[in-house]
């Protein structure tokens, strides 16, 4: 099945809630990221804060422990989870990916997390282990890329969300030759290690090797760093709540692109901030509601 994703296909992810549910209902994200190097702890809590606002019930924002008092000023809706560091960066502790994996129903990974011999290790620890949803993003793909046969030991279901660069290091292939040929790249990729993956660009490509959503919605003005980190956020927070990787992830790109625009007509498209586009999450999840 091939299709342009509308309101109508994510419409069907808000059905109206059960009155007998409560935070749990409506699972666990956990957001595994930031470094000495791209603390970006703000944005951290606006990556959790997104997930909230497309029905996640409770988020976990682990950290490199240094980072936590930084956080702490900034995060209201979101609990925290300090992580073991070195030098700066997250160093691998099983037991304590084990205490945050429990009752965790998605995890995303690779934001602003630093590309080290630490971030490999925690991203293999995370594909053999998981036991839920995985989002692979940013520094975890410049992990995994140094081999990808990785990707084959995976237990649960994994989502990737490169840009075209960022494919052209995971496949070996030329940036323009992915560029002319998405839709195959992506779908090959899919298929090869049974995976979801989202391959960014104006018209984003979903696929999960068999189904192929194209994403219309959005602005030059999400070229900015960020933006993709928050899409990640939004595809998390679906994801958390029981929603399949290939749903999650067409359904995350139109909310996110939507946001943007929204956000964009109250600014314009070289001042936008991905926090601006945050902001308009809610009023684009109402406006799908209520046009579904």
């Amino acid at each position: 099945m091939k299709f342009i994703t509308q309101n109508k296909d994510v419409a069907k992810l808000f059905l109206p809630r059960n009155k007998d549910c409560h935070k749990g209902t409506f699972g666990t994200l956990a957001i595994v990221g930031g470094c000495e190097k791209y603390a970006g702890a703000p944005f951290l809590a606006t990556l959790g804060a997104s997930a909230l606002r497309v029905g996640t019930g409770i988020i976990k924002i682990a950290v490199p422990r240094f980072l936590v008092s930084a956080l702490q000023h900034r995060v209201t809706e979101c609990t925290i989870f300090p992580l073991d560091d070195k030098d700066g960066y997250i160093c691998l502790n099983v037991k304590q990916f084990e205490q945050l994996a429990q009752k965790t129903t998605a995890i995303i990974c690779g934001m602003g997390i630093g590309n080290t011999e630490q971030t490999q290790k925690t991203v293999r620890f995370l594909i053999d282990n998981a036991n839920c949803p995985l989002l692979l993003d940013a520094d975890a793909l410049n992990a995994i890329s140094k081999d990808v046969n990785i990707l084959n030991n995976h237990k649960q279901q994994i989502i990737i969300t490169p840009h075209i660069g960022e494919m052209a290091r995971l496949t070996g292939l030329d940036v323009q030759y992915i560029k002319q040929n998405k839709e195959m790249v992506a779908t090959q990729f899919a298929q090869k290690h049974n995976l979801v993956v989202h391959l960014k660009d104006s018209n984003s490509i979903t696929t999960d090797g068999q189904n192929v959503a194209i994403n219309q919605s959005g602005t030059p003005a999400m070229a900015k760093g960020g933006s993709g980190d928050l899409l990640a956020g939004i595809i998390g927070g679906l994801l958390a709540r029981g929603i399949s990787p290939f749903d999650a992830t067409f359904a995350g790109a139109y909310i996110a692109g939507k946001a943007a625009e929204k956000a964009v007509e109250k600014s314009n498209e070289y001042s936008l901030l991905p926090s601006d586009t945050a902001n308009e999450v809610a009023c684009v999840v109402s406006e799908i509601i209520k046009n579904g």
